[in-house]
């Protein structure tokens, strides 16, 4: 009984304590009013202007509604009138920046990037010095193609020692990737003094040099990028570009680097054979259609291939052996 009766005085405190404007302001927000609560905040203001624990309800309205700007001027206006709300201010910004944080995290685990975009950016409102949402802004504008974006996002964590190759590296591809190659080849020449030998910032320099017409240091970049392990996958995709921009001789360098790995690449003898075709290498033109005959024996493109190949470069027996099975064919 007497615990009983130290609740219910322990309650009237409380409630004694509570200010009228603060109970008016909790009843109207804890049922989704936040016209009401707002009216009753603007009407203690009116006549208190510098009324702590007004500015700092309205602060509150404002916060509830996500509008981070506006709820840190009030709050800013609450402090300069009196550090009353200090504890509590802190803690809702704090919790604020949480919720923003963490339902950005759980959109870009879902692959939902506008959404995980626009929450990690309301946590860097609500705390700009913080650098935890920029990358996740950045990975996540960048998936969207929001290159310039993403840009701004990267480069603000590119400060972040322990971040700073992943942000400095997407920097450099969100500027390639807007067409901005020359700022791209710059950033990534930057931070390869950093990091030197790392195989992303060579790979982007190489392309950055061949999408600004400097073809040898492309080729010098990209054999750099093959020595520090690239794929076989990225080796071939560089080849093509460069057999596609009409560079064959330094196509063909690359092309045979490919065959080096796998001899039975079909697309790169096939590329071969039209390079050797092209520079007049009619002995290296027969011996890549011979090779992909031997892959795709019943392919009579290959056979006519070859009866060119032996054709040009003088091989009657070869011609004479091809042209045959060729008549034979129904």
């Amino acid at each position: 009984m007497a615990a009983r009766f130290f609740f219910l005085g322990l309650l009237f405190l409380v409630f004694s304590c509570e200010s009228t404007l603060h109970r008016e302001f909790s009843i109207a927000m804890s049922g989704d009013d936040i016209r009401l609560a707002r009216e009753h905040v603007e009407t203690a203001l009116a006549s208190e202007p510098g009324n702590p624990e007004a500015l700092y309800l309205m602060g509150l309205t404002y916060l509830k509604e996500r509008n981070y700007a506006e709820a840190k001027t009030w709050f800013n206006r609450s402090l300069e009138s009196a550090p009353t709300f200090e504890v509590e201010i802190a803690h809702q910004l704090e919790a604020s920046y949480r919720n923003e944080f963490n339902r950005g995290n759980t959109a870009m685990e879902q692959g939902r990037y506008e959404t995980s975009a626009r929450h990690f950016e309301a946590a860097s409102r609500i705390f700009p010095d913080r650098w935890e949402p920029y990358p996740l802004i950045g990975e996540a504008r960048k998936n969207m193609g929001h290159y310039r974006q993403a840009q701004t996002a990267f480069q603000r964590c590119t400060g972040v020692s322990r971040l700073q190759l992943f942000c400095a590296t997407n920097l450099a591809f969100s500027q390639f990737r807007n067409g901005q190659h020359q700022e791209a080849l710059a950033t990534s020449l930057r931070y390869l003094e950093l990091f030197p030998g790392d195989r992303n910032l060579l790979k982007l320099i190489a392309y950055a040099n061949l999408e600004t017409g400097d073809i040898a240091a492309a080729e010098s970049y990209f054999k750099r990028y093959i020595a520090s392990g690239a794929t076989y996958e990225a080796v071939l995709q560089f080849s093509v570009d460069m057999n596609n921009i009409g560079e064959i001789y330094v196509a063909e360098r690359f092309f045979t680097l490919c065959l080096q790995t796998n001899p039975n690449d079909k697309k790169v003898l096939t590329a071969l054979s039209s390079i050797y075709l092209e520079t007049g290498n009619f002995d290296l033109m027969v011996q890549a259609n011979e090779r992909l005959l031997s892959l795709e024996p019943e392919n009579n493109a290959h056979r006519k291939r070859l009866l060119l190949a032996y054709e040009l470069a003088g091989d009657t027996q070869g011609y004479k052996n091809i042209q045959s099975k060729l008549e034979a064919l129904p």
